[in-house]
């Protein structure tokens, strides 16, 4: 999992996770929804599923084998296999699902957008994206498509771009989770754009839908972005106050990624009410820095390590450097044909 982008997913309508001994309570109506569910909350457990059901899957062809396809490409693409990506997306092109598949195509495009910006592929998926926004069907299509477009031009530091498409995002019509995450990519937006005590209330309201709709997973995850957020802005105190609601309970809902980063944040709290990089925190940001990146942190980590004159060290090679393995640039030419 990436640093928190709660609207890369938008197309699965499951809710968010719950614990695991929840999961196993839940029913779901038709198989290709217990998929989507898996894939929203546990990517490796719906990429095992895969691996178990691939051949079965083969001989089917309907508008479910296509929506679980959809899930497990979203899935593949959080767990960052590469392989498992472009194998789900020549399946989704299979002839045998053309007659099922005319309903997903913005589904398909918009996954195949978010697999290049896990894979740090910024003009990859910002092209497709725009693909995308093109066949999108409705209000609520329209709107994922300019928000993950968002989030790829800041990724691409491009961040006045970014603030630009989320301008024009009709927040009217969102509600719960859909408006929780908006918020949180406004929230990261204006991290970049050196606005934190704004990000600060983007956050906190973030925060407070995704508790309301008891979206525990979610609201773990943009509290730790909260914490970023506050000590840019030198806000020790808001920092301690949401650190404490970070239970154990609910840092068991974090993934890796977070929980990395959030332990280079405990860190990093010191350095900052001592206005000093302190050497243990220090040889921390050494050792994991080339993961935070990766993961999605450059923006915070940033701010924060130019806020203790630290930014020297940031890398300064060239991001490539980052991919260990590319996906192909055509992967949504099936669908984008001007592509």
């Amino acid at each position: 999992m990436k640093y928190f982008f709660p609207l890369l997913l938008l197309f699965l309508s499951c809710q968010s996770s719950v614990s695991a001994s929840e999961k196993q309570d839940l029913d779901f109506a038709t198989e290709s929804e217990r998929v989507k569910y898996l894939a929203l909350n546990y990517p490796a457990e719906a990429v095992s599923y895969y691996e178990q059901n691939a051949q079965k899957l083969l001989v089917q062809s309907s508008a479910q084998t296509v929506s679980i396809y959809s899930s497990l490409l979203a899935a593949a693409s959080n767990t960052g296999n590469i392989k498992l990506v472009e194998e789900l997306v020549s399946l989704l092109s299979d002839e045998r699902l053309s007659p099922h598949s005319s309903g997903s195509r913005f589904t398909i495009i918009n996954v195949i957008g978010v697999a290049y910006r896990l894979n740090r592929q910024f003009d990859d998926a910002i092209t497709t994206y725009k693909c995308a926004l093109k066949h999108a069907h409705n209000s609520t299509e329209k709107m994922t498509a300019k928000v993950n477009l968002s989030i790829a031009y800041r990724m691409d530091n491009q961040p006045a771009i970014s603030f630009q498409i989320l301008q024009s995002v009709d927040e009217a019509i969102l509600s719960g989770r859909r408006k929780a995450g908006l918020l949180v990519v406004k929230g990261n937006t204006a991290v970049v754009l050196d606005k934190p005590k704004v990000a600060i209330s983007y956050f906190i309201a973030a925060r407070q839908h995704y508790l309301k709709d008891k979206h525990q997973r979610n609201a773990a995850r943009v509290t730790v972005n909260l914490l970023g957020a506050a000590l840019i802005a030198r806000r020790s105190e808001l920092y301690e106050k949401y650190r404490k609601k970070l239970t154990p309970i609910f840092e068991a809902y974090l993934p890796q990624s977070d929980q990395l980063y959030l332990k280079w944040l405990d860190l990093m709290h010191e350095s900052v009410k001592s206005n000093r990089l302190a050497d243990h925190t220090l040889q921390y940001t050494k050792k994991h820095l080339s993961r935070l990146i990766k993961e999605g942190y450059e923006g915070p980590v940033h701010k924060l390590l130019k806020s203790l004159n630290a930014e020297f060290l940031m890398p300064t090679e060239s991001r490539q450097h980052l991919i260990l393995t590319s996906l192909s640039t055509d992967l949504a030419k099936p669908w984008c044909q001007e592509l």
